[in-house]
């Protein structure tokens, strides 16, 4: 009986209807372009899909799901142990520029002390400046063989100076104390080939106001320059373009700009001293041009 009167309330149910007519139909809403699943945007470069790969016909990873079994791997020998010195302590080996002449002096202690600073490219336009320092025996060959502009390669032990700046900063510098130094041989794929006119960059090689990778290496290139300005391409009268260097190193193809952004804040107040003394000794030789500051002391910079 029960089930009787279920069926007959289900069927009047269903053969009811309302007596007020639908004005309004009320169905799921679906816009045109209906946003992508979870993770995936339309366009090709920004859809993110999730690959799984099965490495089980890789036999060395069948049974580690990627993960490194040391048991199952093979067994290499263990690197030897050896005794502790200082001169293979930061050992690093570097290939560049000679960017400064080599100079030499005997200290108190009757040592030979020589020192001059490697530029090292990582690109086009990233420069790394190294100082190097060489002793007694190695300081007498650097002295006598390397000139500024050749390419050289130097091992020895990486150590850092940090230095107080006039703004009471501190300023550290990278020094590699050589122990062994060969000259690079010229070829084609040598980067060597520096040269070209006074204007303008070095063919092949790409320059701007990034041309060196941080201040300090910014400062040590200024440094550089003031310490031998007539190893420089003056070139702020006769520029081809505004974006060419306003000073352009003879050997090495090395650029500054006046206006750089991370130029140390005393370059243009030595510039104007460096150009009145330049303007000087020109008067002195009518109008012969020498190397009147060869002997100035800029170091405190």
């Amino acid at each position: 009986m029960a089930a009787g009167q279920t069926l007959a309330l289900a069927k009047n149910v269903l053969l009811c209807a309302p007596t007020t007519p639908l004005t309004t139909a009320h169905f799921p809403y679906f816009p045109p372009n209906p946003t992508p699943p979870l993770g995936l945007k339309h366009g090709r470069s920004s859809i993110k899909l999730k690959c799984s790969v099965d490495y089980n016909n890789d036999n060395s990873s069948s049974s580690s799901n990627g993960r490194y079994d040391r048991a199952m791997s093979p067994q290499y020998p263990k690197p030897a142990e050896i005794q502790w010195k200082k001169e293979l302590s930061n050992l690093v080996q570097l290939i560049g520029i000679v960017s400064i002449p080599v100079q030499i002096k005997q200290l108190s202690s009757g040592k030979f002390l020589a020192w001059s600073r490697l530029s090292v490219k990582n690109s086009s336009t990233d420069t790394v400046w190294i100082n190097l320092t060489f002793w007694d025996e190695l300081a007498h060959v650097a002295f006598q063989h390397v000139e500024a502009g050749q390419q050289i390669h130097v091992s020895g032990r990486l150590v850092s100076d940090r230095v107080e700046t006039e703004e009471g900063k501190q300023q550290t510098y990278y020094r590699v104390v050589v122990h062994q130094l060969n000259f690079v041989e010229k070829n084609f794929s040598s980067v060597a080939s520096y040269g070209g006119d006074s204007n303008g960059a070095t063919p092949g090689r790409k320059f701007s106001n990034s041309a060196v990778n941080n201040t300090g290496s910014t400062e040590a290139l200024w440094q550089a320059f003031f310490a031998n300005p007539m190893d420089w391409w003056d070139n702020r009268k006769n520029k081809r373009n505004s974006k060419a260097p306003d000073f352009k190193h003879k050997d090495t193809g090395e650029a500054l700009w006046i206006e750089g952004w991370n130029n140390p804040s005393w370059v243009k107040s030595q510039l104007a001293v460096l150009d009145a003394k330049m303007n000087s000794v020109r008067d002195q030789n009518d109008g012969t041009l020498v190397d009147y500051v060869a002997g100035d002391d800029y170091s405190r910079f």
